[in-house]
């Protein structure tokens, strides 16, 4: 199975044990047993980071839910600046601040039609005409240099893939072009679905014996606090009869495996992964259920949250060690979640075999006019990431700006500074603004080195408008040999004459 094979089936198993246990209790009619009391406890926690997130990015998912749902035009902007007096000499200052590429799309996603045209201004040289679409079934692209779309209908993809490209392609492949469109989201049918179909499977086979419960002190930061500790603990022989049966359901589930080719089509663009990762999903599952007692669980699974008064878990053990092919690994991770008035102070520690070490630790603040977070990343005994996100509401914009420090170890003894500083305006039918992007090295690399400025404004419209179909040259009809008579014969010439017109030299 292929390294996205195992990513799309760990994501499956995840997401729905995490629908599962929110529809739990409709099996359980809300008995306060040690077994419910930590899948509750896992459910709120979840929900808990789902609402930060919202909190935090409101506007941006408002929209983003808008323009799924409507059909959208974007207009995006990009220019840059220097102010480095080292690019003057050979003229690429000039060339650098008198540089624009804008770029317009439109999209429909219920409608399956998406469009884009892109124009360049670099110094003196202009590019424009560059233009394309796809819908549900079609894809077409127009060049400067050309007069006609050149078009792919979804139905000849394969034969134009393998035409062109016969040591990856076997022409029978299955495309879809739709998966474009394509929202990784669950519909709400969806999601009710997966919760009352997985709620029931865990109920039955996750054994009531595993779980405990009692009362206990945990120290927190510098808080004590009162807790329900609630353990998890599954043998080797619980484990592997848990997923077991599980992958064989999830393989015999019609609907989640529709889902899965989806999503696995849709991360390779509507293209098959190829033939070491061209499983379809049923036969994933199948073959993860056939594997699954090849893998040791030599001391079981032990988790252990603390949950305080409040219904949240503000201490985490988590414990399994793995042997695969002979080779053993333990896989730790402690977490505590310091509780404060306007804000978290996370903490999880993730150890290997003992030894190896990362820690992450979330700061994040609620302010009067919005949010302060700082994420760090801690290995090797240094801090190797460290990002400080700010947003606040500034005369009816949405403020953002985002600073990322990155470790270069022997490099340099200063982190490398990555800065995005946004204003957005957020309306219910557009959304305008500006980003500036650059960056600092502490040492030769400052803001006047190359600053990148971008503006975008988008908006709802009534419909999105496909070019007409009376000039096209259909490149999935043709043959090889009509293929390399038209690219040679029409298309090089006239991309060589728009080539000397608009760089000169020998083309």
């Amino acid at each position: 199975m292929g390294k996205k094979g195992f990513t799309i089936l760990g994501v499956s198993v995840g997401a729905l044990i995490v629908l599962a246990i929110g529809g739990y209790f409709l099996y359980q009619n809300l008995v306060n047993t040690p077994k419910n009391a930590y899948l509750m406890a896992e459910l709120d926690n979840s929900e808990d980071i789902t609402e930060l997130v919202e909190e935090r990015f409101e506007d941006e998912l408002e929209w983003y839910e808008n323009s799924m749902k409507n059909p959208s035009e974007t207009s995006i902007g990009v220019t840059a600046e220097t102010n480095d007096p080292s690019l003057n000499d050979m003229g690429l200052a000039e060339i650098i601040n008198n540089a624009e590429i804008n770029l317009n799309a439109s999209q429909d996603i219920e409608g399956e039609m998406s469009t884009f045209d892109l124009s360049a201004n670099i110094n003196t040289l202009s590019i424009e005409d560059v233009n394309g679409y796809i819908t549900g079934d079609k894809l077409g692209l127009t060049l400067p240099f050309i007069e006609e779309y050149l078009v792919v209908n979804e139905e000849d993809a394969p034969k134009l893939l393998h035409e062109t490209n016969p040591e990856n392609f076997e022409g029978d492949e299955e495309i879809d072009f739709s998966t474009f469109f394509q929202s990784s989201s669950l519909t709400e049918e969806e999601r009710d679905y997966f919760v009352d179909e997985y709620s029931k499977y865990m109920q039955e086979n996750l054994p009531d014996e595993a779980f405990e419960s009692a009362k206990e002190e945990v120290k927190v930061g510098e808080n004590t606090v009162d807790a329900e500790k609630l353990t998890m603990t599954l043998t080797e022989e619980q484990m592997h009869e848990f997923l077991k049966g599980l992958f064989n359901k999830m393989a015999e589930d019609e609907k989640l495996v529709n889902l899965v080719n989806a999503q696995l089509l849709s991360a390779n663009f509507g293209m098959p992964a190829g033939q070491e990762e061209d499983l379809e999903a049923s036969e994933m599952f199948k073959q993860a259920a056939n594997e699954v007692e090849d893998l040791e669980f030599p001391n079981g699974l032990s988790s252990v949250v603390w949950q305080d008064g409040e219904g949240n878990i503000v201490k985490r053990d988590f414990d399994v060690s793995v042997v695969t092919e002979g080779e053993t690994t333990d896989i730790a991770l402690d977490t505590t979640n310091e509780v404060r008035e306007n804000g978290n102070l996370i903490t999880s520690t993730l150890t290997g075999n003992g030894e190896e070490e990362v820690v992450f630790v979330f700061d994040l603040n609620e302010v009067e006019n919005g949010y302060e977070d700082t994420f760090t990343v801690n290995a090797a005994g240094e801090e190797q990431i460290k990002l400080v996100s700010t947003k606040s509401d500034e005369d009816e914009n949405t403020v953002w700006n985002l600073e990322a420090a990155i470790n270069q170890g022997a490099t340099s003894d200063q982190p490398l500074k990555l800065f995005m500083e946004s204003s957005t305006n957020y309306a219910s039918d557009q959304a305008s603004g500006d980003i500036q992007l650059y960056a600092e090295d502490g040492q030769t690399i400052t803001k006047d080195t190359a600053v990148i400025n971008i503006t975008h404004e988008s908006s709802t419209i009534s419909e999105v408008e496909i070019p007409s179909s009376d000039n096209e040259k259909d490149l999935g009809k043709m043959s090889k040999e009509e293929l390399e008579a038209y690219f040679t014969d029409e298309v090089q010439p006239k991309f060589e004459e728009w080539a000397r017109e608009n760089f000169g030299g020998s083309f």
